[in-house]
């Protein structure tokens, strides 16, 4: 193996015919009618010495299900990468995940580890740097009253400032050693969700069109990681097809694609000087919210949810109080970190890892390798509204859990968590700059 940096991409077409059943919205009139942007997997991997990982990127409203998962990584271990996290672009425009005999699921999970093989067989020595684009096309949907109460905000269209809100979005862009543009991974935090229930083809949506432009003008493979969205809404939310929901999302995702070819040439990527991939992954123990052994409040929970009446098997399992969930981290070359989480986490989340994280770069990346509907903060949670009550159902500080997990992970990844101390861990170094004379 190789003992300097090298990165590796691939894109596979995991569009399936149309006529199956769209995932996100529970007020559809029908099945997928056709496409209106084709729904891909995008593989980038990096090897590093004897460590190989992949992130797959899947233009779907969530990550397959455990089994086909599974399976993916059997295979992609067998290709020689020992690692691989997925993350779902979290599109409203997509076909449903959870119908595992579904007659689309063979040919989309075989496109999955098509594009993970791929990745892993086009490795070359590389480059790598990181830079930031402020986007603003999301608000936060939710405004909770002074007295608690939560009142929801969909649409946006005037641009009012809300809060919390993540404007940044962080570029990883990858070279080849030769310096030809090979990726950009993009993370950003808001749903894609431009166009509505009125929209019956397969799209991507925003994220889709925003990826490509930004691979047709830098000649990179762009990447989309979707972040903390949770609580962040597309301004113009919901557009109906008949008043410009298509052109309302190509427009959405230009504005983000225009902010992050503007920041993309501006970054300088270099070869890692201690080339590192690093992967950790746990298992959270979040329970969950209500005591669904009762058949009332089981009862009471989905006739407050009829769009996942449909669902409710594939969901069933999750629904007990010992109820645990996957988080994963991984580090590339001691500067940028992802953390995967397992669901729709809210914004706060994201805005706190950047802030707290021992790593330069540190990404909250969610509905990634599972999906546990939404992860509010305690205040949120208590609040209500839609994604504090409505269509959560973990256990109340679900999400502090994981992020506090998370951070765990990427401490015990930096090399300096040890059983035993030392004299020189307590060593103290002052600032000289701020060493003050006495008057």
């Amino acid at each position: 193996m190789s003992k300097q940096f090298e990165a590796g991409v691939c894109v596979r077409d995991i569009t399936p015919l149309p006529g199956a059943p769209l995932w996100g919205y529970g007020n559809r009139t029908g099945p997928a009618t056709g496409t209106l942007d084709p729904l891909y997997a995008r593989a980038v991997c990096f090897r590093a010495g004897d460590s190989c990982a992949c992130v797959v990127s899947l233009d779907l409203g969530r990550v397959p299900m455990a089994p086909v998962l599974e399976r993916i990584r059997a295979r992609a271990h067998r290709a020689g990468v020992e690692h691989a996290i997925f993350s779902a672009t979290h599109t409203h425009h997509a076909p449903i995940m959870e119908f595992d005999d579904a007659p689309y699921m063979p040919g989309i999970e075989e496109a999955i580890g098509d594009a993970v093989e791929g990745a892993a067989k086009s490795l070359v020595p590389a480059q790598i740097g990181v830079g930031h684009a402020t986007v603003d096309i999301g608000h936060n949907r939710r405004f909770v009253t002074p007295d608690g109460r939560c009142l929801m905000r969909w649409r946006n269209q005037d641009h009012l400032p809300t809060e919390p809100v993540d404007k940044e979005a962080t570029l990883i862009r990858v070279d080849t050693d030769s310096g030809a543009p090979l990726a950009v991974i993009v993370h950003y935090a808001c749903h894609p969700v431009v166009m509505g229930p009125s929209n019956l083809q397969y799209s991507g949506d925003y994220v889709g069109e925003c990826v490509r432009l930004v691979s047709e003008r830098t000649g990179a493979t762009c990447i989309f990681l979707q972040g903390g969205a949770g609580d962040v809404n597309p301004y113009l939310d919901k557009t109906p097809i008949d008043r410009g929901g298509v052109d309302a999302m190509r427009n959405t995702g230009r504005v983000c694609a225009d902010a992050v070819c503007g920041a993309w040439s501006g970054i300088v990527p270099r070869r890692p000087q201690t080339p590192r991939v690093q992967y950790a992954q746990t298992r959270v123990d979040t329970g969950v919210r209500w005591d669904f052994s009762d058949s009332q409040v089981l009862e009471t929970y989905l006739t407050s949810h009829v769009w996942i009446r449909e669902l409710i098997d594939a969901y069933r399992d999750c629904l007990r109080n010992d109820l645990t969930v996957p988080a994963s981290a991984l580090v590339l070359n001691q500067e940028i970190a992802l953390a995967a989480v397992p669901g729709e986490f809210f914004v706060k989340f994201q805005m706190e890892l950047k802030s707290s994280s021992p790593y330069r770069h540190a990404l909250l990346c969610g509905y990634a390798d599972d999906f546990h509907l939404y992860f509010p903060t305690i205040r949120d949670a208590l609040a209500g509204g839609y994604g504090g009550t409505m269509a959560s159902y973990v256990g109340l500080g679900a999400g502090e859990k994981v992020l506090t997990e998370v951070k765990l992970l990427l401490a015990g990844l930096t090399g300096k968590v040890r059983p035993q101390c030392v004299l020189g861990d307590f060593a103290i170094e002052d600032d000289e700059a701020f060493k003050q004379p006495f008057p």
